[in-house]
């Protein structure tokens, strides 16, 4: 167990990296503007997701049967952090920058926490950008998964077609898909609620894997509280409880089988009902 910690603890700094990248993001983009093209937050905001595409296109092959795991694992890396490049640049397009404390004290932090702050996250805690980044950040230090990368490749996929559609772009490349995603756009509803109900079999995935040597205590406690966060969102609580429901569904002949089971998932129930109304 000792050793297991000490391989996870490098992981880690994935999200030292971020919260590095965060509080000298105004250094950083001063020493850059001078070498970087510009670009407004939404074009950024494209290209961001258009690297979690290929990134994510990438990490699904096999490459690593080729001696290629590094590449697979700094695809997985990228996917995560473009993602969370253009889930930033809209936040702080659509919400502004969130507030920081005028100086580093325990009397500051805690007068920006219960004030400031408290009232920028009741802003951007709904939108999907915000979960999409929240989703990112737990995932960061986890072993890389497929099912992570599936779910950030179809918001990003929705993202960069409607961009491409609604103002021509996009090339030869799109042309090419074009066809695949106006069918795939006639099934939105199906597309997005089979989203959802992958959200919650990743949960499901998380917590059995909980009794396997690979398990990640954090990043399945972290997942629920998303889990929660999602179910209780008013702009995806319609979509999560008609996944919940489809869920519910399919596993009804086991609890036929095994009664039992009814009373932690009513418990659940209560622990998932929405608190904004």
């Amino acid at each position: 167990q000792q050793y297991m910690g000490l391989q996870e603890a490098p992981k880690m700094w994935w999200l030292a990296i971020f919260a590095v990248l965060y509080f000298f993001r105004g250094k950083i983009a001063e020493r850059l503007a001078p070498i970087l093209p510009s670009f407004s937050p939404q074009q950024a905001a494209i290209y961001g997701h258009a690297a979690t595409l290929a990134t994510g296109a990438i990490f699904v092959l096999p490459i690593e049967f080729f001696g290629l795991g590094a590449v697979k694992r700094f695809c997985y890396m990228t996917c995560l952090w473009s993602n969370i490049f253009a889930s930033g640049i809209t936040l702080k397009a659509n919400y502004g920058s969130p507030p920081m404390p005028e100086k580093i004290s325990i009397s500051a932090l805690k007068s920006l926490a219960n004030g400031p702050l408290q009232e920028y996250l009741m802003k951007v805690t709904p939108s999907a950008d915000f979960m999409s980044l929240f989703f990112c950040l737990i995932f960061m230090p986890a072993y890389p998964s497929l099912p992570v990368v599936a779910l950030l490749g179809r918001r990003s996929l929705w993202t960069v077609c409607g961009h491409c559609q609604k103002t021509g772009q996009g090339g030869r490349l799109f042309a090419m898909f074009k066809p695949r995603w106006e069918a795939l756009k006639t099934q939105e509803q199906r597309v997005l609620l089979a989203g959802a109900v992958g959200e919650i079999l990743l949960g499901f995935w998380l917590t059995v894997s909980i009794a396997l040597p690979s398990r990640q205590l954090l990043t399945t406690f972290m997942y629920w509280n998303y889990l929660k966060m999602r179910y209780q969102s008013p702009r995806s609580n319609q979509l999560h409880s008609q996944a919940w429901k489809s869920v519910e569904a399919t596993v009804a002949p086991v609890l036929r089988v095994a009664p039992f089971l009814q009373k932690p998932i009513d418990m659940a129930k209560g622990w998932f009902q929405p608190q904004y109304r």
